[in-house]
C-alpha cells in the first residue's frame, strides 16, 4: 500500500475503520455525507460498488496503490469498484460521497481520477446527498441519476495526485519530504545519504513522475499548501513552514503549480 501518515507529523493520526458496511446498495446510487475531525485516517478498504468524492469544506487525501490524491472543494475524486483506498483529513471537514452502482461504473473508467467539479456538477452532488438513504428510485430519480452520471463523465480532470514511487531509493527522499515539506536539502545531499548521483536521483524521479527532482517538490508543497489555505493559514506561515524564503517566493511557486496565486485561488 502506499505510506503510513502516521509517521509524517508530530501529531498523531486517529486510525479508525470505515463505518459504512452495507453488501449491496440496493440503489443507483446512494448518498453518504460525513463529517471527518482534525487528523483522522480512515484505514485501507474498499467495495464493490463506485464512489466519488467530494469536500464541501477541507481538503481530503485517499491513497490508492497508484499513489496520493488530494481533493480540495472544487474537485471530486472517482474511486471505481474493488480499488483498495485510505482516506486521510489532516484539518477536519465536511464530505459527501455518492456511492455509484457498478452497472453505472464503465462509462467513469476502472482508475481513480480527480474530476473539476463546476456549478451544476456541485449542486447535483449536494442534491443527492439531501436524500434520504431509504429514498425511492422512481423515475425522477432514474432521469437525474442518468443526468448526474452524464455530468460526471464529461467533467474535465484534474493533476491533484502524486503517483508511487517505483524505485526504493527515492523512498527516503519522498517519506521525509511528505513529514516535512519545508525541508531543503539539496539533491547533492539526497545524494549522499541514499548512495546515488544526482543525475542517476534526477533519472529516477522522471521515470516515476515524469518530473525532475525540483518540479516533484514543488508540486507536493503546492499541494500541501492547498490543505493548509483550506484551513485557513496565512500566507506568511505557509511560505514558513513550507520552506520558502518569503511570501512572494510562495506565491511565485504555488502559481507555477496551479497556474493562479493562492489568493486567485481562495476567490475561485
Amino acid at each position: 500500500m502506499t505510506d503510513n501518515l502516521s509517521n509524517q507529523t508530530n501529531s498523531s493520526w486517529v486510525s479508525v475503520k470505515t463505518r459504512f458496511n452495507l453488501k449491496s446498495l440496493g440503489k443507483p446510487i446512494y448518498p453518504r455525507a460525513t463529517e471527518m475531525p482534525p487528523w483522522q485516517h480512515v484505514q485501507t478498504h474498499s467495495h464493490t460498488w463506485g464512489q466519488l468524492a467530494y469536500t464541501s469544506d477541507g481538503v481530503l487525501g485517499v491513497h490508492t496503490p497508484a499513489g496520493k490524491f488530494v481533493i480540495p472543494p472544487d474537485q471530486a475524486l472517482w474511486l471505481p469498484p474493488n480499488l483498495p483506498h485510505e482516506t486521510f483529513c489532516r484539518y477536519g471537514g465536511h464530505f459527501r460521497s455518492v456511492y455509484i452502482d457498478e452497472k453505472y461504473v464503465k462509462v467513469l473508467g476502472n482508475e481513480a481520477k480527480l474530476l473539476h467539479v463546476n456549478e451544476l456538477l456541485k449542486a447535483m452532488i449536494l442534491e443527492v446527498c439531501n436524500w434520504p438513504p431509504n429514498y425511492q428510485p422512481d423515475d425522477k430519480k432514474l432521469r437525474f441519476t442518468q443526468v448526474f452520471i452524464d455530468q460526471l463523465e464529461c467533467a474535465q480532470t484534474s493533476s491533484f495526485f502524486m503517483p508511487t514511487a517505483q524505485d526504493d531509493r527515492l523512498l527516503p527522499i519522498i517519506s521525509e519530504l511528505y513529514s516535512n515539506p519545508g525541508c531543503n536539502k539539496t539533491l547533492e545531499q539526497w545524494g549522499e545519504q541514499v548512495g546515488a548521483s544526482t543525475r542517476t536521483l534526477n533519472r529516477l524521479f522522471h521515470k516515476s513522475f515524469a518530473m525532475n527532482f525540483s518540479q516533484w517538490k514543488q508540486k507536493l508543497r503546492g499541494l500541501r499548501a492547498v490543505e493548509m489555505i483550506e484551513a485557513g493559514y496565512t500566507q506568511q506561515t505557509i511560505s514558513e513552514q513550507l520552506g520558502f524564503e518569503s511570501s512572494s517566493a510562495f506565491n511565485t511557486a504555488f502559481k507555477k503549480v496551479f497556474n493562479c496565486t493562492p489568493g486567485q485561488y481562495l476567490k475561485k
